[in-house]
């Protein structure tokens, strides 16, 4: 397919659309990148404009879970370039998750190039420079065999879709405008298991203790480690951060998703700010003794976290301008409204 051309009858380059008022929702655009994997080889299909995807019924991905996916920003620049935030780790995170499910590794410049593709396709759904709004990518990766045995699949279907979106927690960060989080005694996974993959089984176990906070009135649960039920493990989808005293505290757990968002802030806040950081065990009852807390993600961001509950136990948090300082810092270097000293953003060619 040649590269997409628009024409436009107003002022504007970029879809009509209200990107300043956009939730975290699924919005399709035209245009998505796909690739198959059969025989040894990585075969490009390229752009696609169909949206719906045709699996063999005795596909991996739907009976065994033998599916991963990545969540991603593109953003649209101060200097009116389009980037990417650190692309090349979500494509050696996916080839983690592959490696531990028996499937071939995606090529990281075949991953860029899907990136960069589907971006430029889908150019005038990329959010303007200060809407607040990004363009989403969905990157996916799933076992599609002929199969009815437990067994890795022999073929591979990777595809990106893209979605503008807005802020995951609707709210908006700042003070007044915190998250109130309540611990559940569910597991989001098992000790040893998938935890520290992206893979979709992950998050359906997730949705009946999100369900039960929510209809409490909380945004989100509260993991503990799935071992003792002890330390704090994650938020929801999102990583736990804490300040302690000067320094940036987060768990070390075997079961968290390694976060690009929150080894982002963790370097920003050792490099940039001089702030200790430690990755460790965070017992449940150290919330008593932290200064603030907070969560992040591709999606989240940071999000400022104001209480904790767990049953009769209460844990709040001021809002503390450090995360002010680290959240902006974050979205400065991602649309080039701050220098990159990292080199993280990727340019989009377009």
């Amino acid at each position: 397919m040649d590269k997409p051309r628009y024409y436009f009858t107003g002022d504007t380059d970029r879809a009509d659309i209200d990107f300043a008022h956009l939730g975290f929702s699924y919005f399709p655009c035209p245009y998505r990148f796909e690739a198959v994997y059969q025989h040894g080889v990585w075969r490009v299909r390229g752009l696609l404009e169909d949206s719906t995807v045709s699996l063999p019924e005795g596909s991996q991905c739907l009976h065994y879970g033998q599916e991963l996916f990545e969540g991603m920003k593109v953003h649209g620049g101060a200097d009116g370039k389009v980037y990417a935030f650190r692309p090349r780790l979500n494509a050696e995170r996916m080839n983690q998750g592959a490696a531990y499910l028996q499937g071939p590794p995606i090529p990281e410049e075949l991953f860029i190039r899907g990136v960069e593709e589907v971006t430029a396709a889908n150019l005038p759904y990329v959010p303007p420079h200060g809407s607040g709004a990004s363009l989403y990518l969905r990157p996916m990766y799933l076992g599609v065999d002929e199969n009815i045995g437990v067994k890795p699949a022999r073929r591979y279907l990777f595809r990106i879709f893209v979605s503008p979106v807005g802020p995951y927690f609707k709210s908006g960060f700042g003070p007044g405008l915190g998250q109130e989080f309540m611990v559940t005694g569910y597991d989001r996974a098992a000790p040893h298991g998938t935890g520290h993959v992206k893979a979709g089984g992950n998050y359906a176990c997730s949705f009946t203790p999100g369900a039960e906070a929510k209809a409490r009135g909380f945004s989100e649960a509260v993991y503990l480690d799935p071992a003792q039920h002890r330390y704090i493990d994650e938020i929801g989808a999102a990583n736990f951060l804490a300040l302690k005293g000067k320094a940036l505290v987060t768990p070390d757990s075997k079961t968290v998703l390694p976060s690009v968002t929150r080894r982002s802030l963790l370097e920003i806040a050792e490099r940039l700010f001089d702030w200790p950081t430690q990755e460790r065990k965070i017992p449940l009852e150290e919330l008593g003794e932290i200064d603030a807390a907070a969560c992040c993600g591709t999606a989240a961001i940071l999000s400022w976290i104001s209480k904790i509950v767990d049953g009769e136990r209460a844990w709040e948090f001021p809002f503390d301008e450090r995360w002010r300082q680290l959240h902006d810092k974050l979205i400065g270097i991602q649309t080039a409204s701050e220098e990159d000293p990292f080199g993280w953003r990727h340019e989009i060619p377009t």
